[in-house]
């Protein structure tokens, strides 16, 4: 893979523009340095003034294609929100075929002071190596940086790796003002590319032109009669190459809201993958798979098929928990259960068991492929019908599915077949009962590995987030409250609530991050059960004692009746979201409050019970109010049924919100009785 390649793109929504014209290092306008805010944007705390990309083949002296990526950027900073932009990090690769080389890096701050332009120079000792296996990565942090400053670099990365041709992002968290990026591909190289985002490009300029390459021969001695010394030599050769040139000005900055499954799937970007090479007086060359071929490479590989054949480290254990066992179901509950109890995740999402199974296994620690093969390799030791599947976690983004490619898969979890259902298994969450996926895995497809071709399994989860809460409160004349909270958890709100209680040494500590973060509320006992128990609902029931959320105006108590469980805020805001909602899964909320009215005070106002249904019936919500004897019951129940709506859906469920959160807003009133 030390050659490169053709290209082949495709992109919509194209308008010509003039191409940008990059200026020099460090020759900057005085009127950037005096810019206070950028007019198309004042909420931004940071401007791109530009960002430019360019790629380009170079042929070493040992005759190898590299490629040579340079990028040369300023930032305007309006306010100290935006200074971790001067703090860089740039990951070179590394292995055992080859590495990235990172050359001419320069980073300067220019700030205005007392009406001069002020430069601070990063110097090469203030950048730093920060090793791991495969990557070299440099750390550098500018200097002087304040409101108001401007910061450029600019630096080119020399790569021995053509398989993936580095692509570039065009949209950021702040605006930019230009955003472009040019390759020139020699014509024996083919990349396939995979674009995301909504942007238009305001330029796509595309050509071809012929580019020299020299191609050097060092000095040979021949042996025998009639040999000698033959001296180095170079020669010229003429290649047809693809230029581009790809741009977007006055780049909104991407501003994300709730319920978005990966960022990175919806701003401009693009990226390459080698496809096949054809070289002059060479057969063609193709790196493209077939599913078929990326399910036997995975067989076959020592860090994954092949790992799951030493099966004798776990031949007794199995034996063990399956004794006495007759359904298949129990065997699989058993062992998952034993593997989930027995196994810590370490956080590293990995394709690879890099350790082998019988290491992570010993040491009771693994990443997610170590810990989810060992599941698979004891199901199948226990008899089970069981498989590997690869998939891209939600943080990692969409799977690529319409062109064959590891290279965009994180993760691994478990297929298993009993009694003629599929159930997916992910073991390395610790809060997860059998048969329910973590809420990261639930992106879309994944692809199963096996002896035949593999196949695809859909990521999809009928585990719904159900929380039921209960309150029995006594209103008080001062506008305190006084009583209980009885909550039930059950699927994701269940495995949510065990992790927030797993990152608290004690359920004294988790006490008092809520009494923290949760305005006006003190416990005063706290019971939870079945936290050990992953196949059972949570439950806990709470005294309390809540204080300012009621305001005493002469003879009139008000307060809002949902107390904590009240939508304050509308928290879809934009007019117009370019990107799906998803909610990652179905949501069934029920919040009951029993108030009782003190002695003495009758109500005044009510609000009015209402129903919000969007028109299929995807989300629905009810709030329910009414009166009997001293006793004010109010209900609200919200459930959601559909897990992606697209952005034409988007306008009535954000109107479908406010009217909640204006519902929400509304007070009982109670008044003294004369």
């Amino acid at each position: 893979m030390k050659r490169s390649l053709f290209f082949f793109f495709l992109v919509n929504s194209i308008v010509a523009f003039g191409q940008f014209k990059e200026p020099g290092f460090g020759k900057i306008d005085p009127s950037e340095l005096k810019m206070t805010k950028y007019e198309k944007d004042s909420t931004a705390d940071a401007l791109f003034l530009f960002d430019n990309g360019e790629s380009k083949f170079i042929l070493n002296r040992d005759r190898h294609f590299q490629f040579v990526f340079s990028r040369h950027f300023r930032i305007k900073i309006f306010k100290k929100t935006a200074f971790h932009w001067a703090d860089v990090k740039l990951n070179l690769y590394k292995s055992n075929s080859g590495k990235e080389q990172l050359r001419d890096i320069k980073a300067v701050t220019y700030n205005m002071v007392d009406g001069k332009l002020v430069t601070s120079k990063v110097e090469r000792n203030n950048i730093f190596d920060e090793e791991s296996k495969n990557f070299t990565t440099k750390k550098l942090a500018f200097k002087d940086v304040r409101e108001g400053s401007i910061i450029e670099l600019s630096y080119s990365i020399v790569s021995d790796f053509l398989y993936e041709l580095r692509g570039w992002n065009f949209q950021y968290y702040i605006p930019a003002l230009w955003s472009q990026y040019s390759y020139s591909i020699p014509e024996y190289f083919n990349y396939k590319v995979h674009s995301k985002g909504y942007l238009p490009f305001n330029v796509n300029n595309q050509s071809n032109h012929f580019e020299k390459f020299t191609v050097h021969y060092d000095s040979e001695i021949t042996p025998g009669t009639g040999g000698g010394r033959v001296s180095a030599q170079n020669s010229d050769i003429e290649v047809k190459t693809l230029d581009v040139t790809l741009a977007t000005k006055d780049v909104p900055a991407f501003i994300s809201e709730p319920n978005i499954d990966c960022e990175e799937n919806y701003m401009q970007s693009f990226g390459f993958e080698l496809g096949s090479t054809d070289f002059p007086g060479e057969m063609h060359k193709d790196f493209s798979q077939t599913w078929a071929s990326v399910n036997k490479q995975l067989v076959d590989d020592d860090e994954f098929g092949q790992a799951l054949k030493a099966k004798s480290f776990v031949n007794d254990t199995v034996k063990k928990l399956c004794k006495n066992i007759s359904t298949d179901l129990e065997k699989a509950t058993t062992i998952y259960n034993y593997v989930q109890k027995r196994m810590k995740w370490n956080g590293v999402y990995s394709l690879w068991a890099k350790r082998g199974l019988k290491t992570p296994f010993t040491e009771r620690s693994g990443n997610s492929a170590e810990i989810n093969l060992l599941l698979t390799t004891m199901f199948q030791t226990a008899g089970l019908k069981a498989d590997p599947v690869i998939f891209s976690t939600r943080d990692n983004g969409n799977e690529i599915d319409y062109y064959p490619t590891l290279t965009k898969y994180n993760s691994v979890l478990t297929h298993l077949e009993v009694d003629g259902k599929q159930i997916l298994l992910d073991v390395s969450n610790e809060f997860c009962p059998f048969g329910t996926l973590p809420a990261n895995d639930v992106n879309g497809k994944g692809r199963l590995v096996n002896n035949l071709e593999g196949d695809w399994v859909n990521l999809d989860t009928q585990t719904k987030y159900k929380e039921s809460k209960k309150y029995v409160l006594e209103i008080h004349p001062d506008g305190k409250f006084t009583g209980t909270v009885d909550g039930i958890y059950d699927g994701y709100a269940c495995i949510n609530y065990r992790k927030r209680l797993s990152q608290e040494k004690s359920n004294e500590d988790f006490v008092r991050k809520m009494q923290e973060n949760i305005k006006g509320l003190s416990i005063k006992s706290f019971n939870v059960k079945n936290v050990k128990r992953a196949d059972e609902n949570l439950i806990d029931s709470i005294v309390v004692e809540i204080t300012d959320h009621a305001d005493i105006l002469g003879d009139k108590i008000l307060f809002q009746p949902l107390l904590f469980e009240r939508i304050e805020k509308n928290r879809y805001t934009l007019e117009d979201r370019k990107y799906p909602v998803n909610f990652n899964y179905p949501i069934s909320e029920t919040y009951v409050f029993e108030y009782t009215i003190p002695q003495g005070y009758e109500v005044e106002t009510l609000p009015q019970s209402k129903i919000f249904r969007l028109q299929d019936n995807s989300i629905s919500a009810s709030y329910n109010v009414q009166i009997l004897g001293n006793k004010i019951f109010v209900l609200f129940k919200r459930d959601i049924n559909k897990i992606l709506f697209l952005p034409e859906e988007y306008p009535n469920l954000k109107e479908m919100f406010n009217q909640i959160v204006k519902k929400h807003s509304e007070q009982i009133i109670l008044k003294k009785k004369s």
